[in-house]
């Protein structure tokens, strides 16, 4: 087993909050209120499919019950809504309303502002790099956490 000086490991830890904390801009409007709302209502607009809840933990990283919050949160405001299954009518997917889309289409451009922002002072290779290593390393650890 390696071992790592943890006083390293806190630093680089802090590091990796303050990026993620310097670059991502929460919303001032009444719509779309925190990064977690703007991330499972894009997962449930990008899915190629109407997605579970289930699903939505697995492709979020967030826990259950911060799933099932943020889906009350966001079927409250009508930006989506729950599709039961006809057969079990416990089971639902989620789709995103036309409310919900146009919300996000607002938000995108104010939401993601530095993220362009990065991607210009780093340029276009050093910022694909690092999309490339941060999806490589969300992969790993996605893995090692099924296990």
């Amino acid at each position: 087993m390696e071992e790592f000086d943890w006083i390293d490991m806190m630093e680089k830890m802090q590091d990796i909050r303050l990026f993620s904390s310097l670059n991502v801009k929460r919303s001032k409007r009444n719509g779309l209120t925190s990064s977690q709302e703007i991330t499972i209502l894009s997962t449930i607009v990008l899915s190629d499919k109407p997605i579970t809840p289930m699903e939505l933990t697995t492709l979020t990283g967030l826990s259950k019950s911060s799933v099932s919050r943020l889906i009350e949160r966001l079927e409250k405001k009508k930006f989506i809504i729950k599709q039961y299954n006809s057969k079990d009518k416990r089971s639902y997917t989620l789709l995103s309303t036309s409310e919900g889309n146009q919300e996000l289409d607002q938000t995108y451009r104010y939401y993601l502002e530095p993220i362009y922002k990065l991607r210009r002072v780093l340029g276009e290779e050093c910022f694909l790099s690092l999309i490339a290593q941060i999806k490589e390393a969300n992969n790993m650890l996605q893995q090692e956490g099924k296990q």
